[in-house]
């Protein structure tokens, strides 16, 4: 019925390819998009590459999250979708049009999954009428532009790819294809795993009774060892990930726990199918957001069911029979676990299934479900018409023709778009999401504070404000003398000289992965203030080094070193069975090799560090500033970037003012910034005595500048009726401290 060579299935791929372009077009338009997460994703992305542009790989902590305290969001939330939007944006590309081309990648190789799976099954145009069913699937689109659900939507790349390799595992009647297949698998879980582990949890309910119903029909159950020994391999693979995460969430808002709170979203009757033809993303039900199926997706299912039934009245049954009817029993069922009727299965499985937040989530199963028994269409359909091949192939593509019409017409005429213009500063830096926090009472880009550590005590909404009942205290007795010896993206050392025993606090929230030493010999460390600060107690009097550095927990290192084995178990394996098989030798090399990079940089080898221009001035009894990094932005042209490192002296009951200017060389202000430390959202009443605060300023100057040198200077004021610098000692000129200087070249333009 088709022409079935290799060149062909290559040109199947191709045009699944095109088909799934239109379902990009609000990518095509201006700027970013509106949506529910979307956002938070494009800060993650911007975060990822400011730390591999510092040298960090795999960087738990973004220390810039939560107002500049940190958060470990990488840590307990799967990195993966992540690494294709920081490598556009280390090359320069915005964030925001990185996450983009994320989206857009991910909508493909999801198709191109499908399509592969589903052309082993049923041929060419089955595979392309399967993509095409799997791309314009409502929830796949709203993971999209809705939900903005970035890592969601690349996990729909791995189920298809899954499902192939365990069919091939079970059904390929040479050994080394199956060990071929097995080693796949073991890739596509382990992808699975790393961009999102919501959607790996529901594959695992899938998978098991797929790979029964398979070793039932052949016979060949000796096969389910294979493929739970990949499995094993998988996790193995991927426990530099998961163990932290399962030893590590209690301390954190994700030790909360599962809630019921699914009720709330979930379909009653009346609501299971759409009101209209055409999919109203944003449609009003009158409650909580829910999720409906469209007309085409119910009327695909019912038509199948009906050839199925009458192929089977007429005892002719298509090929792969089981696993037709296992994918309609598979989006039958997913459906029905978004509906009221299945709240007796949710509740006794609350513990368990509660982690899923929405029982919306089941609809990427459907999606899967609905493609691939979708793509039986051409099969059932094509062979109950007698005639010649050309006949059989002209009606196979007029179906895949046909249903991409219905598909493009039902899924996007309403699909919603509202431009969100991200400039680079937006996401380069932070500003713009801790103003977004500070509006919607959250902190760390996201809804539910899951990564704010319990240590913190203060309400979150209220933690880039200032401090309540705030009293000033003594100063430290000394003062004492901080000098900054190097500065990394993950921590900082210093040399302390002090008169007295005193705490020294890092301006970052205590999370599991902090760890301190004090003369090089590990100290011990509390959270301090409702605001869990890192802290640790400097004693006796006198001279020493301190470090702080987040990285290594046991669990930590245990799954590094677990994942670094199973990499080269994996990789002696493929080239093992590589002789055979043209990839897998090539990605075996690359496995060692990207390993190796891993484990070296985690134990430091490529991590920048520098040290900031000493300063040494004390403003007021407040603090003392102890140094200075003064640049151009190497990243968004026009800006100087200005980092103060404050030592705070004492609590105070007044929310001071810092203000950085630029001079020219006739001292003259030519730019400037005014308000409060750490953009805005750690005013001085949350200061703690020995604090040690980064405190970055974003300046944007003047375009029409002239090349030559310019002079950097801050201080800090009250904003009262008569507004006075706070005196510094040692005295300086208008009580303005100098921090550095910058260079405007030849030819600079903004």
């Amino acid at each position: 019925m088709e022409n079935t060579g290799t060149s062909w299935h290559w040109r199947g791929a191709f045009i699944a390819l095109v088909l799934t372009l239109p379902a990009l077009h609000i990518l095509s338009r201006p700027g970013f998009f509106v949506s529910d997460d979307g956002r938070f994703h494009v800060y993650r992305v911007a975060a990822l590459a400011r730390a591999w542009q510092a040298g960090v790989l795999h960087p738990r902590l973004f220390p810039e999250f939560g107002f500049g305290y940190g958060q470990a969001v990488l840590n307990f939330y799967a990195p993966l979708s992540y690494w294709p939007g920081a490598l556009l944006a280390v090359l320069h590309l915005n964030p925001a049009t990185a996450a983009e081309f994320t989206i857009a990648l991910g909508l493909l190789l999801a198709a191109l999954a499908m399509f592969f799976f589903v052309r082993d099954l049923w041929g060419t145009a089955a595979g392309v009428l399967a993509a095409v069913l799997y791309t314009y699937f409502p929830y796949h689109l709203i993971d999209a532009y809705v939900r903005g659900a970035i890592p969601e939507l690349i996990a729909f790349i791995f189920p298809p790819l899954i499902l192939w390799q365990t069919t091939r595992a079970i059904q390929a009647d040479i050994r080394r294809e199956t060990s071929q297949a097995l080693l796949w698998s073991v890739l596509a879980w382990t992808g699975l795993v790393l961009t999102h582990n919501l959607s790996a949890l529901l594959m695992t309910l899938v998978i098991t009774p797929y790979a029964l119903m398979l070793a039932w029909c052949t016979g060949r159950w000796r096969r389910l060892l294979g493929l739970g020994a990949s499995l094993a391999l998988s996790l193995a693979l991927t426990a530099v990930y998961w163990l932290p995460v399962l030893s590590e969430s209690p301390a954190m808002g994700l030790g909360v726990g599962p809630s019921r709170g699914y009720e709330n979203h979930m379909l009653a009757l009346s609501q299971v199918i759409a009101r209209t033809f055409i999919y109203d993303y944003r449609s009003d039900y009158q409650g909580p957001v829910v999720h409906p199926q469209n007309w085409l997706t119910i009327a695909i299912l019912l038509l199948i069911m009906g050839l199925l039934v009458w192929r089977w009245w007429q005892r002719r049954p298509p090929a792969h029979t089981a696993i037709l009817s296992f994918h309609l029993i598979l989006a039958a069922g997913a459906i029905f676990m978004t509906t009221t009727l299945s709240l007796p299965i949710w509740h006794p499985l609350t513990p368990l299934l509660g982690f899923l937040q929405y029982p919306w989530r089941f609809l990427s199963l459907a999606a899967v479900g609905v493609a691939v028994s979708g793509g039986a269409l051409i099969p059932l359909a094509v062979e109950m018409r007698r005639g010649d091949q050309d006949s059989g192939f002209r009606v196979q593509w007029g179906m895949v023709g046909m249903v991409f019409v219905l598909a493009m017409l039902t899924s996007l005429p309403k699909l919603p778009y509202e431009p969100l213009p991200l400039t680079p500063a937006d996401t380069w830096f932070p500003e713009r999401m801790w103003r977004e926090d500070a509006d919607a009472g959250q902190v760390g880009a996201t809804w539910t504070g899951e990564f704010l550590p319990r240590a913190v005590t203060e309400q979150r909404w209220a933690l880039g404000r200032p401090r309540e009942g705030a009293t000033d205290t003594p100063p430290l007795p000394g003062p004492p003398r901080v000098a900054l010896t190097s500065v990394q993206h993950l921590g900082l050392t210093l040399t302390l000289d002090t008169p007295a025993t005193m705490p020294v606090l890092l301006h970052q929230f205590q999370a599991p992965g902090w760890n301190v030493t004090v003369d090089g010999a590990p100290a011990d460390m509390r959270a301090s203030s409702e605001l869990g600060l890192v802290t640790v107690d400097v004693y006796p009097e006198g001279k020493h080094d301190v470090a702080f550095a987040f990285g290594y927990t046991p669990e930590r290192v245990l799954g590094a070193w677990l994942s670094a084995l199973a990499a080269l178990l994996w990789s002696a394996w493929a080239w093992r069975t590589g002789k055979i098989g043209r990839w897998l030798r090539p990605a075996a090399m690359g496995m060692v090799a990207l390993t190796t990079i891993l484990m070296l940089n985690s134990g430091g080898v490529g991590r920048a560090s520098h040290t900031p221009a000493p300063v040494q001035v004390q403003v007021g009894d407040v603090a003392q500033i102890v140094a200075a990094d003064v640049a151009l932005s190497p990243l968004v042209p026009g800006y100087v970037n200005v980092t103060i490192y404050w030592l705070a002296l004492k609590e105070n009951a007044t929310d001071y003012h810092v203000f950085v200017h630029v001079l020219d060389g006739a001292g003259q202000v030519v730019a400037q910034h005014d308000g409060f430390p750490v953009g805005g959202f750690t005013p001085t009443t949350r200061w703690r005595p020995g604090e040690i605060i980064q405190d970055v300023y974003h300046i944007p100057i003047p375009s029409n500048l002239l090349p030559g040198t310019y002079t950097v200077k801050a201080g800090m004021y009250a904003f009262a009726e008569v507004i006075h610098n706070l005196p510094t000692t040692p005295p300086q000129p208008d009580d303005r401290v100098e921090l550095g200087h910058f260079e405007i070249p030849n030819g600079w333009t903004k």
